[in-house]
Protein backbone atom coordinates (compact mmCIF):
# COMPACT_ATOMS: atom_id res chain seq x y z
CA UNK A 1 0.00 0.00 0.00
CA UNK A 2 1.10 3.41 -1.11
CA UNK A 3 -0.23 5.83 0.76
CA UNK A 4 0.89 9.06 2.74
CA UNK A 5 -0.17 9.74 5.86
CA UNK A 6 -1.27 13.56 6.48
CA UNK A 7 -2.38 14.13 10.07
CA UNK A 8 -3.95 11.74 13.07
CA UNK A 9 -7.32 12.17 15.19
CA UNK A 10 -8.49 10.97 18.78
CA UNK A 11 -11.97 9.16 18.61
CA UNK A 12 -13.53 9.05 22.38
CA UNK A 13 -13.63 5.29 21.91
CA UNK A 14 -9.85 5.59 22.32
CA UNK A 15 -9.10 5.00 18.60
CA UNK A 16 -7.41 6.48 16.45
CA UNK A 17 -8.24 8.10 12.66
CA UNK A 18 -5.04 8.43 10.32
CA UNK A 19 -6.21 10.34 7.71
CA UNK A 20 -4.17 10.31 4.05
CA UNK A 21 -3.10 12.70 1.70
CA UNK A 22 -5.50 10.89 -1.36
CA UNK A 23 -9.09 11.61 1.19
CA UNK A 24 -9.08 8.34 3.13
CA UNK A 25 -9.09 7.03 6.51
CA UNK A 26 -8.24 4.39 8.65
CA UNK A 27 -9.47 3.61 11.98
CA UNK A 28 -7.06 1.62 14.29
CA UNK A 29 -6.55 0.41 18.18
CA UNK A 30 -2.57 1.67 17.74
CA UNK A 31 -0.74 3.58 15.72
CA UNK A 32 3.47 2.90 15.63
CA UNK A 33 4.68 6.23 14.08
CA UNK A 34 7.84 4.95 11.76
CA UNK A 35 7.52 7.96 9.47
CA UNK A 36 10.92 8.59 9.27
CA UNK A 37 13.00 12.16 10.27
CA UNK A 38 9.93 14.54 8.15
CA UNK A 39 7.43 12.74 10.58
CA UNK A 40 4.02 14.02 10.25
CA UNK A 41 2.93 12.13 13.65
CA UNK A 42 5.63 13.56 15.68
CA UNK A 43 3.70 16.85 16.30
CA UNK A 44 0.75 14.89 17.34
CA UNK A 45 3.27 13.16 20.30
CA UNK A 46 4.73 16.09 21.35
CA UNK A 47 1.67 18.20 21.05
CA UNK A 48 3.25 21.21 19.42
CA UNK A 49 5.34 21.86 16.73
CA UNK A 50 8.33 20.30 16.21
CA UNK A 51 11.96 21.24 14.42
CA UNK A 52 14.54 19.62 12.09
CA UNK A 53 17.71 22.03 12.78
CA UNK A 54 20.57 21.60 10.62
CA UNK A 55 23.37 20.15 12.44
CA UNK A 56 26.02 22.86 10.65
CA UNK A 57 27.58 19.08 9.06
CA UNK A 58 27.32 17.65 5.63
CA UNK A 59 28.77 14.34 4.16
CA UNK A 60 29.43 12.63 0.94
CA UNK A 61 28.91 9.35 0.56
CA UNK A 62 29.84 6.86 -2.33
CA UNK A 63 30.39 3.02 -2.75
CA UNK A 64 33.49 1.72 -3.83
CA UNK A 65 34.43 -1.81 -5.33
CA UNK A 66 38.00 -2.97 -2.85
CA UNK A 67 39.99 -3.46 -6.40
CA UNK A 68 39.84 0.32 -7.11
CA UNK A 69 41.01 0.75 -3.19
CA UNK A 70 44.23 -1.07 -3.50
CA UNK A 71 46.92 1.76 -3.60
CA UNK A 72 45.43 2.64 -0.28
CA UNK A 73 48.19 1.70 2.52
CA UNK A 74 45.79 1.38 5.40
CA UNK A 75 44.04 -1.40 5.63
CA UNK A 76 40.70 -1.06 4.16
CA UNK A 77 39.47 -3.63 4.73
CA UNK A 78 38.24 -3.09 8.11
CA UNK A 79 36.22 -0.22 9.49
CA UNK A 80 38.08 3.03 9.72
CA UNK A 81 37.59 6.35 11.27
CA UNK A 82 39.80 9.09 9.70
CA UNK A 83 40.25 12.57 11.72
CA UNK A 84 40.87 15.92 10.59
CA UNK A 85 39.93 19.48 11.81
CA UNK A 86 36.13 20.20 11.55
CA UNK A 87 36.53 17.12 9.17
CA UNK A 88 36.46 12.80 9.27
CA UNK A 89 36.14 10.10 7.07
CA UNK A 90 34.24 6.66 7.51
CA UNK A 91 34.93 3.71 5.92
CA UNK A 92 33.92 0.34 6.38
CA UNK A 93 33.29 -2.93 3.83
CA UNK A 94 30.24 -4.05 2.92
CA UNK A 95 29.65 -7.92 2.73
CA UNK A 96 27.57 -9.84 0.67
CA UNK A 97 27.24 -13.83 -0.31
CA UNK A 98 29.76 -14.22 2.53
CA UNK A 99 32.63 -12.22 1.03
CA UNK A 100 33.10 -7.99 0.69
CA UNK A 101 31.78 -6.88 -2.03
CA UNK A 102 32.35 -2.93 -1.35
CA UNK A 103 33.61 -0.34 0.67
CA UNK A 104 30.73 2.22 1.92
CA UNK A 105 32.80 6.10 2.13
CA UNK A 106 31.08 8.70 3.97
CA UNK A 107 33.20 12.13 4.21
CA UNK A 108 32.00 14.50 6.81
CA UNK A 109 32.73 17.94 7.32
CA UNK A 110 31.25 20.83 9.56
CA UNK A 111 30.81 24.53 9.91
CA UNK A 112 31.89 25.20 13.28
CA UNK A 113 31.66 29.25 13.19
CA UNK A 114 27.84 29.02 13.20
CA UNK A 115 25.09 28.04 16.24
CA UNK A 116 23.08 25.41 15.24
CA UNK A 117 19.43 25.90 13.63
CA UNK A 118 20.65 28.94 12.47
CA UNK A 119 21.22 27.60 9.01
CA UNK A 120 18.29 27.02 6.69
CA UNK A 121 18.84 24.44 3.98
CA UNK A 122 16.75 24.54 0.93
CA UNK A 123 15.35 21.29 -0.15
CA UNK A 124 16.68 18.68 -1.32
CA UNK A 125 18.87 17.73 1.46
CA UNK A 126 20.17 15.07 -0.44
CA UNK A 127 21.02 15.25 -3.77
CA UNK A 128 24.27 14.39 -6.12
CA UNK A 129 27.29 16.87 -6.54
CA UNK A 130 30.38 17.18 -8.59
CA UNK A 131 33.98 15.32 -7.28
CA UNK A 132 35.63 18.48 -7.76
CA UNK A 133 33.70 20.03 -5.02
CA UNK A 134 34.87 17.07 -3.45
CA UNK A 135 38.41 17.57 -3.74
CA UNK A 136 38.54 20.67 -3.16
CA UNK A 137 36.61 20.72 0.19
CA UNK A 138 38.76 17.66 1.58
CA UNK A 139 42.26 18.55 0.13
CA UNK A 140 45.64 18.23 2.29
CA UNK A 141 43.72 15.20 4.34
CA UNK A 142 46.89 12.77 3.05
CA UNK A 143 47.54 10.29 0.38
CA UNK A 144 45.22 7.48 1.60
CA UNK A 145 42.56 10.19 1.47
CA UNK A 146 42.95 11.42 -2.28
CA UNK A 147 43.21 8.20 -3.46
CA UNK A 148 39.42 7.32 -2.02
CA UNK A 149 38.31 10.91 -3.68
CA UNK A 150 40.01 10.23 -6.84
CA UNK A 151 38.01 7.05 -7.03
CA UNK A 152 34.50 8.96 -5.78
CA UNK A 153 33.39 10.05 -9.30
CA UNK A 154 29.69 10.33 -8.29
CA UNK A 155 29.31 11.37 -4.97
CA UNK A 156 25.96 12.26 -2.87
CA UNK A 157 25.97 14.95 -0.97
CA UNK A 158 23.44 15.08 2.32
CA UNK A 159 23.13 18.07 4.45
CA UNK A 160 22.66 16.37 8.07
CA UNK A 161 19.69 17.17 10.07
CA UNK A 162 18.37 16.26 13.50
CA UNK A 163 15.73 16.79 15.79
CA UNK A 164 16.43 20.32 17.71
CA UNK A 165 15.40 20.20 21.04
CA UNK A 166 15.18 16.27 21.64
CA UNK A 167 11.80 15.00 23.01
CA UNK A 168 11.10 14.58 26.07
CA UNK A 169 8.64 11.66 25.53
CA UNK A 170 7.71 9.47 22.65
CA UNK A 171 3.91 8.25 23.40
CA UNK A 172 0.92 10.44 23.21
CA UNK A 173 -2.48 8.09 24.21
CA UNK A 174 -2.42 5.13 21.70
CA UNK A 175 0.23 6.73 19.30
CA UNK A 176 3.85 5.67 19.96
CA UNK A 177 6.94 7.34 17.86
CA UNK A 178 9.46 4.15 17.34
CA UNK A 179 12.65 2.77 16.80
CA UNK A 180 11.38 -0.69 18.95
CA UNK A 181 7.48 -1.51 20.28
CA UNK A 182 6.23 -2.74 23.25
CA UNK A 183 3.14 -4.43 22.15
CA UNK A 184 0.64 -6.52 24.00
CA UNK A 185 -3.36 -7.11 24.86
CA UNK A 186 -2.59 -4.18 27.21
CA UNK A 187 -1.49 -1.38 24.98
CA UNK A 188 -1.19 1.23 27.57
CA UNK A 189 1.06 -0.27 29.78
CA UNK A 190 2.80 -1.63 27.37
CA UNK A 191 3.15 2.04 25.76
CA UNK A 192 4.41 3.46 28.87
CA UNK A 193 6.60 1.04 29.91
CA UNK A 194 8.68 1.82 26.07
CA UNK A 195 8.04 5.08 26.90
CA UNK A 196 9.72 5.17 30.22
CA UNK A 197 12.79 3.39 28.39
CA UNK A 198 13.49 4.52 24.84
CA UNK A 199 13.05 8.16 25.55
CA UNK A 200 16.47 8.08 27.68
CA UNK A 201 18.14 6.18 26.08
CA UNK A 202 17.55 7.22 22.33
CA UNK A 203 18.54 10.72 23.28
CA UNK A 204 21.79 9.86 25.07
CA UNK A 205 22.73 8.26 21.66
CA UNK A 206 21.79 11.57 19.54
CA UNK A 207 24.24 13.77 22.47
CA UNK A 208 26.71 11.69 22.28
CA UNK A 209 26.94 11.10 19.02
CA UNK A 210 27.27 14.79 18.73
CA UNK A 211 30.23 14.98 21.44
CA UNK A 212 32.01 12.34 19.23
CA UNK A 213 31.82 14.66 16.32
CA UNK A 214 32.90 16.67 18.01
CA UNK A 215 35.90 14.94 19.56
CA UNK A 216 37.55 13.45 15.82
CA UNK A 217 36.57 16.93 14.17
CA UNK A 218 39.28 18.63 16.99
CA UNK A 219 36.65 20.60 18.48
CA UNK A 220 36.34 18.09 21.65
CA UNK A 221 37.18 19.67 25.50
CA UNK A 222 40.11 17.51 26.11
CA UNK A 223 42.09 18.70 23.12
CA UNK A 224 43.30 17.82 19.47
CA UNK A 225 46.01 15.51 19.38
CA UNK A 226 46.03 12.02 18.72
CA UNK A 227 46.71 10.80 22.71
CA UNK A 228 44.10 13.64 23.99
CA UNK A 229 41.09 12.55 20.74
CA UNK A 230 41.85 8.62 22.19
CA UNK A 231 41.67 9.65 25.72
CA UNK A 232 38.27 11.43 24.98
CA UNK A 233 36.80 8.37 23.00
CA UNK A 234 37.88 5.79 25.71
CA UNK A 235 34.88 4.02 26.93
CA UNK A 236 32.69 6.89 25.02
CA UNK A 237 30.09 4.02 23.63
CA UNK A 238 30.42 1.67 26.56
CA UNK A 239 26.34 2.26 27.74
CA UNK A 240 25.91 0.80 23.67
CA UNK A 241 28.39 -1.96 23.60
CA UNK A 242 27.67 -3.31 27.13
CA UNK A 243 23.96 -2.53 27.22
CA UNK A 244 22.15 -4.65 29.50
CA UNK A 245 19.31 -5.72 27.54
CA UNK A 246 17.74 -8.11 29.76
CA UNK A 247 17.83 -6.51 32.67
CA UNK A 248 16.01 -3.76 30.59
CA UNK A 249 13.47 -5.74 28.96
CA UNK A 250 12.47 -6.89 32.55
CA UNK A 251 12.68 -3.65 34.09
CA UNK A 252 9.62 -3.13 31.33
CA UNK A 253 8.03 -6.10 31.42
CA UNK A 254 7.74 -4.88 35.44
CA UNK A 255 6.72 -1.76 34.37
CA UNK A 256 3.87 -3.27 32.35
CA UNK A 257 2.51 -6.01 33.96
CA UNK A 258 4.30 -5.72 37.40
CA UNK A 259 5.75 -8.95 39.04
CA UNK A 260 3.72 -11.68 37.89
CA UNK A 261 4.76 -10.64 34.26
CA UNK A 262 8.57 -11.49 35.11
CA UNK A 263 9.65 -14.78 33.78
Amino acid sequence: MEQRCISVSALSSGSHVLHFADGSTYETDLVIAADGIKSVLREFVSRQPTSLAYSNSVAYRSILLPEALKAVKTNIMRPLCWIGKNKHIITYPVQANQKIEKINVVFFSTDATVPIGTVNVPLPWAKPTSQDELLHEYSGLGEDANIILKEMRNPSKWYLHFLHPPLSSYVRQRVVLVGDALLSNNPQAALEAYDSIRVARANMVQKMSTIMGDIVEGRGPGGRTMSQIRGQLKGIWHPIWHYDLKGEVKRAVTNAYGLRGVL
